[in-house]
This record gives structure tokens, C-alpha cells and sequence, in this order.
């Protein structure tokens, strides 16, 4: 079944799990030059949600914001994201 929003295609709900997950939008503002920048960001994200949902992964809020929030704890993820945004 795909995501309304984003049109990607969504995992199946794993055995178990208290409610199944569903699409909620998102709205933020980021620096960019223009709104073509902000497009492709926006597909790349799309992109990368729907990858990993097409090999059963769930790329969710909870979980995605631990990962932002935990970068910085290893070292290697650490220098390559100071190393992109320098």
C-alpha cells in the first residue's frame, strides 16, 4: 500500500506493534538558496523513506529522531557530517 502524501510505497506492520504507523506531514523551514533546492531535498527524502520502506523498513519519526539527535555520538558519522556541511 502506498502513502498518500508521498505516494511511496509503506512496510507491512511487524507482528506485535501497538498501532500500525501511518503518513503524517511534515512542514519546517531550511536555508537554501531557492525553492528548487528545497524540491530536490524534499524527493530525496521521499527517495530515501521509499527505499527502505520497499525492503520492509520503516523509516519513522521516533526512530529518525533519535538518529538526529544521536549523530554526533559516533565519530565517523560525526566527521563526515561536519565534513559535508563545511
Amino acid at each position: 500500500m502506498n502513502d498518500p502524501q508521498t505516494n511511496t510505497p509503506q512496510p507491512a506492520p511487524k507482528q506485535g506493534t501497538q498501532q500500525p504507523l501511518r503518513g503524517f506531514p511534515i512542514s519546517f523551514n531550511i536555508y537554501a538558496h531557492n525553492e528548487q533546492e528545497v524540491e530536490h531535498l524534499r524527493m530525496a527524502i521521499v527517495a530515501f523513506i521509499g527505499q527502505h520502506a520497499q525492503q520492509g523498513r520503516a523509516v519513522d519519526a521516533e526512530r529518525t529522531a533519535r538518529a538526529i539527535a544521536n549523530w554526533d555520538k559516533n565519530p565517523i558519522v560525526k566527521s563526515q557530517v561536519i565534513k559535508h556541511y563545511t
